[in-house]
């Protein structure tokens, strides 16, 4: 298991400092896919002097590119998408993150059937150009209170089989798995299609471990029976922390990292029961 954090480039040397392999970044931060390329190359940061390698990128779409209803624009979406990979390929990113409950919501005067084209239409695009960069894009499930379409891991695993591309995968995140009150059996089903995981607290969105100790009047998060079922399908790939830092990154990275290569362990023991 690689151990990463979303953070941004400037708190680098934090972030490995506390104990993290790689390191997440978002496409707003760093890939910037509206920006021009000619002002991207000249301002884009150099991997080869990052202190973590950055391997995977989240918050996909930009403000105002729909995937999703009439306002859509297939040949803009393209344009936005090949950017972003070709960015992503320069600085060794391997994971391309599709939450984007904004762009992805189905808006009023769509049917459920035509939103789920849209996004299988929009995924077959996003796998076929990030095939062509050495990417692969995972499909994020996203909680009912973020946005109307994909809040399911089966719903996104429909999808990702739909689009039957070797670059299209799918994510697992705690978060939203514990808010939607999904059971073991949905991360089980993904066998040979999980690439990527989010993990953070259920409660307040915090860092692992956070909560402290799993007991009947706590609110923490099992973590070690929901790494028990990403090893049951042989998942040994990458973990972001993916969270709100409570008080801080700094003051809390450390023992997150710790407390979240204890519960892999502990998960890899044969004695959870996931």
């Amino acid at each position: 298991m690689r151990l990463g954090c979303c953070a941004g480039i400037d708190d680098v040397a934090v972030v490995k400092a506390a104990g993290f392999d790689f390191l997440e970044v978002t496409v707003t931060g760093v890939l910037r896919g509206l920006e021009p390329s000619s002002t991207w190359d000249a301002t884009a940061p150099d991997p080869a002097k990052l202190a973590l390698p950055i391997e995977a990128v989240n918050t996909l779409m930009a403000p105002g590119l729909p995937i999703v209803g009439p306002s859509r624009d297939r040949v803009a979406l393209q344009d936005y998408i090949q950017r972003i990979a070709k960015r992503a390929e320069r600085l060794g990113i391997q994971r391309l993150v599709f939450g984007s409950g904004g762009a992805r919501k189905r808006p009023d005067g769509t049917d459920n059937d035509t939103a789920l084209q849209h996004l299988i239409e929009f995924v077959k695009m996003t796998g076929d150009v990030c095939g062509h960069h050495g990417i692969t894009l995972v499909i994020e499930h996203l909680n009912r209170g973020e946005t109307n379409t994909l809040n399911s891991l089966a719903e996104c695993r429909y999808v990702c089989e739909q689009a039957d591309n070797p670059n299209v995968a799918m994510l697992v995140d705690s978060y939203h798995y514990g808010l939607e009150k999904e059971e073991p059996q949905a991360i089980l089903d993904l066998e040979g299609t999980l690439r990527h995981v989010h993990v953070a607290e259920v409660t307040g969105r915090i860092q692992p471990g956070a909560h402290g100790p799993v007991r009947a009047d706590s609110p923490a998060f099992d973590f070690d029976d929901f790494f028990c079922a990403l090893r049951k399908i042989g998942y040994d790939e990458r973990v972001s922390v993916e969270c709100k830092w409570q008080p801080s990154l700094q003051e809390g990275a450390a023992a997150c990292a710790k407390f979240l290569r204890q519960a892999w362990a502990n998960a890899g023991s044969g004695e959870c029961g996931a």
